[in-house]
């Protein structure tokens, strides 16, 4: 058992390590908020292509996609937001603060987070079931915080322009030229292959250090009620039932993970850029990430821990 908690413990420490990098970075004014945006949205852009695509090159389709993973990943996010909707609005009476509380509560770092913790615990090469689960599940959680949030400051989202900016997340893009080389069987010359290996291996690392980095560890407001509905709602009740339910459905190994890693992982450092510049409470929304970044830490290892007891991986 105490093998087992070793393992799982292991999986999430150099995440937490390239954190703790980033927060003593931002500490000693060695980086600025300013640098900290523009090289997060450099990575952004040029890296993460490069790590969606080296996590699903050469992969079988067939082998790989598990329809009863994409469809419990797909379905339970879906009651993710709808169950989100409805309780912040029975408890939340101000719009302000309704669409990033429910932003917060089911919108997963699945890719900053979670695939480096499948890695560590399975091996390079042997997470697909994760790439493919944020593949499908990524663009969901931006076209839906797009119309959570104008919603609740009363306007309207622009359907075409939330497609176009889904499909041209750098994200669904690696994915999407992946899949054409999976569907057509395209190869790489082994020095090119060994490239996107190299850039694949720096995207983590340099993500997890610059979202330490933008954490804002000062200056927390009064609203702790409603950040402790978000953050126990993300990493525990939702993570609770959706892990359950997939025990149910048989859902095992690899594939069990990536619906942890979708469920259980802290909320997406987007979402509070996202409610700033949609006129949502963008403190809020920068707590939320900063205490459920933190709290993930924890939590993520007693889930896997628990998995790992009970042998299901």
């Amino acid at each position: 058992m105490l093998q087992n908690f070793i393992i799982c413990c292991n999986s999430v420490v150099p995440s937490a390590i390239f954190l703790i990098v980033g927060i003593t970075l931002k500490l000693c004014h060695i980086i600025t908020d300013a640098e900290v945006k523009r090289f997060t949205h450099i990575i952004f852009v040029t890296l993460y292509p490069f790590m969606m695509f080296d996590n699903l090159y050469g992969k079988a389709i067939g082998e790989n996609l598990n329809a009863l993973l994409v469809i419990y990943c797909v379905a339970f996010t879906a009651f993710q937001i709808v169950s989100s909707w409805f309780v912040v609005c029975r408890i939340e009476p101000e719009n302000y603060n309704r669409g990033p509380m429910i932003q917060a509560t089911f919108r997963s770092n699945i890719v900053l987070m979670g695939l480096p913790v499948g890695i560590n615990l399975f091996g390079k090469g042997n997470v697909t079931a994760v790439a493919i689960v944020i593949m499908f599940v990524v663009p969901i959680y931006n076209a839906v915080s797009v119309v959570v949030l104008e919603h609740f400051r009363g306007g309207k989202a622009n359907i075409p322009r939330t497609i176009k900016r889904v499909l041209m997340n750098p994200i669904i893009v690696g994915g999407i030229v992946a899949g054409i080389f999976m569907i057509l069987g395209i190869k790489l010359p082994a020095s090119v292959y060994s490239a996107v290996q190299q850039l694949s291996d720096a995207t983590a690392p340099l993500a997890l250090i610059l979202l330490g980095a933008a954490l804002d560890l000062s200056g927390f407001s009064s609203d702790r009620a409603k950040i402790a509905f978000c953050v126990i709602g993300k990493l525990v009740v939702f993570p609770l039932l959706g892990i359950t339910g997939a025990v149910l459905l048989g859902i095992r190994d690899v594939n069990l993970i990536a619906v942890v890693l979708m469920i259980a992982t802290p909320t997406a450092l987007a979402s509070y850029a996202m409610a700033s510049s949609m006129g949502g409470n963008g403190k809020l929304a920068g707590e939320a990430v900063v205490i459920s970044t933190i709290a993930a830490c924890f939590t993520m290892p007693v889930w896997l821990f628990i998995l790992k007891t009970l042998g299901y991986f």
